[in-house]
């Protein structure tokens, strides 16, 4: 599956809710809306927005806005904006069996964010790694 694609991102969200550290990490945060711009570059021609609204004991609901502008329009808790070559360098590494921890990304200010910061390092330091070996599952090809 290519990413950044909507297959990839719906195969993405099921792989997560097998993995039970993930599962806990979602009943420990709580309900959030988030969103995610991954940046053009890379081969993409342009932005890749998806929008997910997750509750802890449900499945994802996941919506692919048309560009930020729409995705600003949902209000949602957290916004990323991340480089398509972040992006692609976080999953190789995860694939090749490494931990990379995403919210380093964010620290170092190679991903923006906007949202409570705060409360994401909290639960971040209790979830490291959270997903990362079900993502490993997802056939992954890089535009």
């Amino acid at each position: 599956m290519k990413f950044p694609s909507r297959e990839w991102c719906e195969a993405a969200a099921a792989a997560m809710l097998t993995d039970p550290e993930t599962v806990a990490a979602i009943d420990d945060f709580g309900p959030v809306v988030a969103g995610v711009v991954i940046e053009r570059g890379g081969g993409l021609r342009s932005d890749f927005c998806v929008l997910a609204r997750i509750v802890p004991g449900q499945t994802f609901a996941l919506s692919y806005p048309e560009d930020e502008d729409e995705l600003e329009e949902y209000d949602p808790d957290y916004i990323a904006w991340a480089p398509y070559a972040v992006c692609r360098g976080l999953l190789e590494r995860t694939f090749a069996g490494e931990r990379p921890d995403p919210l380093r990304a964010i620290l170092e200010r190679k991903v923006r964010l906007q949202g409570d910061l705060q409360r994401l390092v909290r639960h971040a330091g209790r979830h490291r790694g959270a997903g990362l070996d079900a993502l490993r599952a997802v056939p992954s090809e890089f535009v």
